[in-house]
């Protein structure tokens, strides 16, 4: 299998990686049968990619076989801000679901223990095609044999519609708010559409929340009525930052 480096990985102060640990364990109760797990958010800046690769990191280090697809493809980030790199010619999704390359061209070992990922080697203006492809849906199943926990990281909600095309090949999902940010009343569409897919809300993610703020105390009390919740879904609120 091809290797690639993550340079920028950083480490996280006690407070933000017990946070993302208490993500971690919630989202194991929600049984063996999810694993294939969609992380989106309703808008840009919310810091879905943030908590993608630090969730996809602790699982892997603790031993699962874990693949990062990043599926962003029409404004990718994680290659420039986490540092990836190759000594080869770096292939990604795109090139998969396009024809161009097989599906163990495309996914690469990473210098994180278990811990795997299929990039995003070139941005895409318009990948509605590629994601609504039986192609996909045979990557999809093909990487769920393969490893033990998938975490795909989605464009947001509120901007195109690629996040619930990609929701209906998934277990579950995610939905990452950016705390004192995101309107009440948007967080609540997003909600409606990925109730549309009928694939599961796992739970709600309270991003850059400040602890002792009245905007943390808001949203806790918000999300804490479980209006958001499905019946498998698992609250979880953390002060991680992008």
């Amino acid at each position: 299998m091809k290797k690639i480096t993550i340079g920028k990985m950083p480490q996280l102060p006690f407070e933000m990686s017990e946070a993302i640990n208490q993500l971690r364990v919630n989202l194991s109760f929600c049984g063996s049968n999810v694993k294939t797990i969609m992380v989106t958010s309703s808008t840009p800046n919310e810091g879905k990619s943030f908590v993608t690769m630090q969730l996809w990191r602790m699982i892997a280090e603790l031993g699962t076989p874990t693949l990062l697809i990043d599926c962003d493809f029409r404004k990718s980030e994680i290659r420039r801000k986490y540092g990836l790199s190759t000594s080869g010619h770096l292939l990604g999704g795109v090139h998969y679901l396009a024809g161009k390359a097989e599906l163990d061209d495309v996914i690469y070992e990473t210098n994180i223990p278990n811990g795997y990922i299929l990039p995003v080697a070139k941005n895409v203006t318009n990948p509605t095609i590629l994601l609504e492809s039986e192609r996909f849906g045979q990557m999809m199943e093909q990487c769920c044999e393969k490893f033990g926990v998938i975490l795909v990281d989605t464009p947001p909600l509120g901007s195109v519609a690629d996040a619930l095309n990609i929701a209906t090949h998934c277990d579950g999902t995610v939905l990452v708010v950016r705390s004192g940010e995101t309107p009440r009343k948007l967080v609540g569409n997003s909600v409606q559409l990925l109730q549309r897919t009928e694939v599961p809300l796992l739970g709600v993610v309270l991003n850059r929340a400040e602890v002792n703020s009245k905007s943390s105390m808001y949203y806790n009390r918000y999300y804490k009525s479980g209006y958001y919740y499905k019946e498998h879904s698992h609250e979880k609120s953390g002060n991680a930052q992008k």
